[in-house]
């Protein structure tokens, strides 16, 4: 599908790109307060609750076939509870921009996935616009951090080891999410209710530990109000529009093209954090963002 001579698929991975990039601004404090288990607890709810309320405003199909539902449990498993889990965790121990690039490596992990369980062809163009994309993200990251920033985004608990663990096994789970969740979105199911079904299925199993998750015992269960905004934004940028986004390019694009373009965030972040700190990325770090726009030219035109 194509709208003046650009992939829609891959246009609406651009836009779950940016929604990501929104969502990662807005969690790292809460995650790092809060918890990743506890945080996502919260974010679940505000998710259910925006997706829930999207569907009635625009009148969109609620129903999922009991096919479907398969793919969609097996999915939130691995995109959004284990996966999720596990990249909030990363960000309270290396920062946002850090994570977001590990994170970033869940292309490399769909593609490869999508070659081997769906049969998806890797084309001569498709492999060198993954290789600009790689290469941009990873100079995104060595580069992207000049010698006197020292915010708060940027500081590392150590060992630097576990939040790299963390952020590529976050990865792993979501190129497997990614791959479960295909063949119902290519089967014709909403988006919109997919992820309503992916989130609320989330917000279950995470609510589920509630009763053993001994460090929230002696803690209030809802925090202060800035912190419920910044959770509930994270929640509609996060797993409300980014994910609905990301399922609507899964129904006509291929899982190479729609998770590369839908990983640039380590690149989308920078002019955000260059505002935040007031300082500009260093040198590298644009260098980067050279590479991914070739990438994304590759693969959109």
């Amino acid at each position: 599908m194509t709208f003046a001579g650009l992939n829609l698929a891959a246009l609406l991975a651009l836009a779950a790109a940016l929604s990501w990039t929104m969502a990662a601004l807005f969690s790292h404090r809460p995650a790092t307060e809060l918890g990743s288990l506890h945080f996502n607890r919260l974010r679940m709810i505000a998710a259910v609750v925006i997706m829930a309320v999207m569907l009635l405003a625009t009148g969109r199909p609620m129903a999922i076939g009991g096919e479907f539902w398969p793919y969609i449990i097996l999915s939130s498993l691995t995109g959004i509870v284990f996966g999720d889990f596990l990249l909030f965790a990363a960000m309270r121990r290396v920062g946002p921009r850090r994570t977001n690039v590990l994170f970033a490596t869940n292309a490399l992990f769909a593609a490869v996935l999508g070659w081997v369980f769906l049969g998806e062809s890797l084309g001569g163009q498709t492999f060198l616009a993954i290789l600009f994309g790689f290469c941009g993200v990873v100079l995104a990251v060595i580069y992207g951090k000049r010698r006197d920033l020292m915010h708060q985004w940027e500081m590392v608990t150590p060992p630097l080891w576990i939040g790299v663990i963390l952020g590529l096994s976050a990865a792993v789970c979501q190129a497997l999410g990614v791959i479960f969740i295909r063949p119902a979105m290519a089967a014709g199911v909403d988006p919109v209710a997919a992820t309503l079904a992916r989130a609320a299925v989330g917000a279950v199993i995470f609510w589920m530990t509630w009763p053993f998750d001994k460090r929230r015992r002696d803690k209030p269960l809802i925090p202060e109000r800035s912190l419920l905004l910044l959770i509930a934004l994270n929640g509609l940028f996060g797993l409300g529009v980014g994910a609905a986004f990301l399922l609507a390019a899964l129904e006509t694009g291929n899982v190479a093209t729609v998770t590369i373009l839908a990983s640039t965030t380590p690149v989308l972040i920078l002019p955000f954090i260059w505002i935040k700190t007031r300082m500009m990325p260093a040198p590298g770090a644009w260098a980067g963002a050279c590479l991914v726009v070739v990438c994304t030219v590759l693969l959109v035109t």
